[in-house]
């Protein structure tokens, strides 16, 4: 298993990291065969005095105290998180490894734990689960939105028996068009059935067919809202059929 130096061999771009990326670095290497805890037991001090040795700073003094913040700013955040605990022996001035650090183990699997607390799997139709959220776990955002709103004409196609032909916005607006639309609540007041057209052809003109035309940049918050909103209108594809049938 790595030491820290090798995973982040520059100091700049140790420091510029954010403490939840550094704190997957260092939860790696506590863990690792390698790591610097004695008998499970790690003093932040102690680490940090033997990582500031290891970098070069170019002759930057200042650079060596914002290491040194960074990695406890890290470390920090592993606690605050349940990854790292003080020792309740009598080294309560060390800490060590959580079984939930344990568990998680590494960068990677720091990784996959915010992605669950980002996008949690119940908020998310089965279809996303399976096609859109793997990809959101892996960074690939843009490609995360266009494949869950892709599900969503997907579906609405299936679920209203339309042909390859039917695409993008004609097609919401005809599957759910408030009058003749297979899909439109008849049970709801025309304005509410408008609404609901409007909102399929919406979401679909706003985050389906762009990501279709052109490089489309989405930041993290974006992509999982987005996500949210296409499980919901895919819920409700879902419940228009059942009470179809």
């Amino acid at each position: 298993m790595a030491t820290l130096i090798q995973l982040v061999p520059d100091a700049q771009t140790l420091v510029d990291l954010q403490p939840s990326e550094l704190g997957a670095y260092l939860l790696e290497v506590l863990t690792g065969p390698n790591s610097p805890a004695q008998q499970g037991m790690v003093h932040l001090g102690n680490y940090v005095n033997r990582v500031e040795g290891e970098y070069d700073y170019r002759g930057r003094r200042e650079l060596q105290q914002e290491l040194a913040n960074s990695i406890s700013a890290a470390w920090n955040w592993l606690k605050v998180n349940g990854l790292l605990c003080s020792d309740t022996g009598a080294n309560p001035a060390f800490d060590r490894v959580t079984k939930l650090g344990r568990q998680v183990a590494d960068a990677n699997g720091v990784r996959a734990m915010l992605s669950e607390e980002l996008l949690p799997s119940a908020f998310l139709h089965p279809t996303l689960l399976r096609d859109a959220r793997p990809l959101f776990m892996q960074g690939r955002f843009d490609t995360a939105v266009f494949e869950a709103f892709k599900a969503l004409e997907v579906t609405t196609r299936a679920a209203g028996n339309y042909g390859a032909d039917r695409i993008g916005v004609p097609l919401m607006s005809a599957a759910f068009h408030p009058d003749e639309g297979p899909l439109t609540d008849r049970t709801l007041e025309r304005g509410e059935r408008v609404a609901l057209m409007s909102l399929m052809t919406g979401a679909i003109g706003s985050y389906k067919n762009p990501a279709s035309h052109r490089k489309v940049e989405i930041q993290r918050d974006e992509a999982r809202e987005m996500l949210i909103l296409a499980s919901h209108l895919l819920k409700i594809i879902d419940a228009r059929l059942a009470a179809i049938q």
